[in-house]
């Protein structure tokens, strides 16, 4: 009895473990954790293939980066490219993650140069790929910082 619980267990797992690499879907949770991935690695090409041709990325507040950016490039030229040059050293650090049917809610500590705070990323996953994203970020600590880095 106890070979065939740990043949069904090691089945189990070894499915979960190669289901990414089998071409199956991924899920919603591991959608977003790819895309952190690829961000974090500078491989916008990667994280752009996660995404979907018609992506609403939001950042909300009045800051340089802030609005609502339509697609991959214009996310990359109009979010990506403004977040060194006004936060140095830049980083996320996941702290929990709330997953509800195709929604991922992520709970993060955000640093920079003068920057330590926190955030929530919201996610919305169509079809395998991020179809919207919203930060709601500390605009207040993050105007601070930038003005500080001036």
């Amino acid at each position: 009895m106890k070979k065939i619980l740990f043949s069904i267990i090691l089945i189990n797992f070894a499915a979960l473990a190669t289901a990414e690499n089998s071409g199956q879907e991924l899920s919603p949770s591991q959608v977003v954790t790819k895309a952190y991935k690829t961000f974090s690695a500078g491989d916008m090409e990667g994280w752009s293939a996660l995404h979907s041709k018609d992506l609403t990325f939001t950042i909300l507040g009045d800051l340089p980066q802030s609005g609502s950016h339509k697609g991959t490039q214009a996310t990359i030229e109009n979010v990506f490219e403004v977040l060194p040059v006004h936060w140095p050293d830049f980083n996320l650090t996941e702290l929990n993650r709330y997953t509800v049917a195709n929604t991922v809610i992520v709970h993060l500590k955000m640093t920079a140069k003068g920057l330590e705070t926190e955030s929530l990323h919201k996610f919305e996953i169509v079809d395998g790929k991020i179809s919207s994203f919203t930060a709601f970020d500390d605009t207040q600590s993050m105007f601070i910082a930038m003005k500080k880095n001036l």
